[in-house]
């Protein structure tokens, strides 16, 4: 492992069992993570972009939902062949997470300082009166004002900025190397957008910690990501450095997300474009391209065979699984 690579997952796998069948969540995803840079996870809805994070960490939810293969290696541990008390000693201080919507993820009868410092105790050892110490301490640095006073309050006292903020002081508390933001900006306003994407973007910088961002927001990526990876149906669809997917998508569904976005530097009005049909049943889906059905330029074997990863020509950075780019290696 490169000694600049904190991250490594190879062919992650997640199904779940349902009444319908068996549903693929995660299928075969594998990706790179270096320290101090951020990965972002782009797609639509239910595209598998926040159950392969919570795989890494094995926090799905079993049954129904089970990791059935796939190596997650940090630092050259395999976070997916630890017991549950094994990898509790990673999640948090190693890997922290910052869930999608902090009112559900915040315990309302219990005041924010001791939401912050149970990580603290836990992970670092402290004393309950260093660990609150420490909780004003990142209360304050995540731009909370009057800390000393506002840590005594509950999360229902709090805006959704300030409880987002909040989320992002547990995250950061225990100086975790990987960041996962699971759109983090989620039912904010824009002002309260700029402000958490920020904090976060100044905090990796500081500290060179890595971040996985998770987010349907192409802006976002743009403005926060080295790389992106396109998520759809479970797989990876498209993994590229963050300015060539841009100004050069490879695969159709890339194309029509970046379709989707209004341009301002376009004069008159413009009819926005959106990609037609609906993402596929996971359930039981046979072996194909999930996209063909929606996909302009499909071919007679997207329908009858998964395509295969391929390296793009035009940089060795760059993969994208179609067979627009595969044919020739057939």
């Amino acid at each position: 492992m490169e000694d600049d690579t904190i991250l490594r997952v190879e062919g992650l796998s997640t199904q779940f069992r349902t009444e319908q069948g068996l549903v693929k969540a995660v299928d075969g995803v594998s990706f790179e993570l270096r320290r101090g840079s951020t990965l972002g996870l782009v797609g639509e809805s239910g595209s598998g972009k926040s159950v392969t994070n919570l795989s890494m960490l094995k926090l799905i939810q079993s049954p129904p939902g089970k990791v059935v293969g796939g190596k997650v290696l940090f630092d050259g541990t395999d976070l997916a062949g630890l017991e549950e008390e094994e990898i509790r000693a990673y999640r948090g201080r190693n890997i922290a997470m910052i869930f999608q919507d902090p009112l559900t993820s915040l315990n309302p009868v219990l005041r924010i300082w001791l939401q912050i410092a149970e990580a603290i105790e836990l992970h670092h050892g402290l004393r309950r009166a260093a660990a609150k110490a420490k909780a004003i301490e990142m209360l304050k640095l995540i731009g909370i004002p009057d800390a000393e006073r506002r840590a005594n309050d509950y999360p229902h006292q709090f805006s959704g900025g300030m409880r987002q903020r909040v989320m992002i002081a547990m995250a950061l508390s225990c100086d975790p190397d990987i960041l996962i933001a699971d759109e983090p900006t989620t039912a904010l306003d824009v002002t309260i957008q700029a402000q958490i994407l920020d904090l976060i973007r100044g905090l990796s910088r500081e500290s060179r910690t890595a971040v996985i961002m998770i987010t349907h927001d192409l802006g976002v990526v743009a403005g926060m990501c080295d790389e992106v990876c396109v998520m759809y149906a479970g797989r990876i669809v498209e993994r590229a450095p963050v300015d060539e997917l841009f100004y050069e998508p490879l695969h159709p569904y890339t194309r029509g997300l970046l379709d989707s976005i209004p341009r301002a530097d376009r004069a008159g009005s413009q009819r926005l474009h959106s990609i037609p049909g609906s993402p596929p049943d996971l359930v039981d889906m046979v072996p194909c391209c999930p996209f063909h059905p929606r996909c302009p330029k499909a071919l007679a074997i997207c329908g009858r065979e998964s395509p295969p990863e391929t390296r793009a020509a035009s940089s060795g950075e760059r993969t994208v699984r179609c067979w627009l780019h595969a044919k020739d290696t057939r």
